[in-house]
Order: structure tokens, then sequence, then C-alpha cells
């Protein structure tokens, strides 16, 4: 528990927990440059999107999930 997290959803404090989680989001450009440079070989290996590092937070009290 994270006493100073107040819930997204009801404004309550003392009863969020958090984690740390990786989210896949939209397309890397990188990515995207190198697919193109390779003829479309290193798509199957990498794919295309990105994954970036979140906090989730859940509420005990409500069940509410949220990103930080």
């Amino acid at each position: 528990m994270t006493p100073q997290m107040v819930c997204a959803h009801r404004q309550t404090q003392g009863s969020v927990s958090t984690a740390r989680t990786k989210v896949k989001q939209g397309i890397s450009g990188a990515k995207a440059t190198g697919v193109v440079l390779t003829a479309w070989f290193s798509i199957l290996a990498t794919g295309l999107s990105r994954k970036q590092k979140f906090t989730q937070a859940r509420c005990s009290n409500c069940g509410a999930q949220w990103l930080v």
C-alpha cells in the first residue's frame, strides 16, 4: 500500500497499491525504419510496438486500476 497516493475514482487516500509494469505503446520510429531497410524481415523478430515502463495503481476499496 502506498499511503500518500489517492484513488483516481473515489479520491480516498491510503488504499492504493502500486506495481511496475511494461505496456505496449504505439509504433517505434527506429523499428519502423529498420523494417523498411531490411525488406520487412526484422518485423518478424521485433514487432513494431515499443514497450514503456509505467506504474500500475489499484485501489483496494473500489477496484479501480490506472497507469501512473
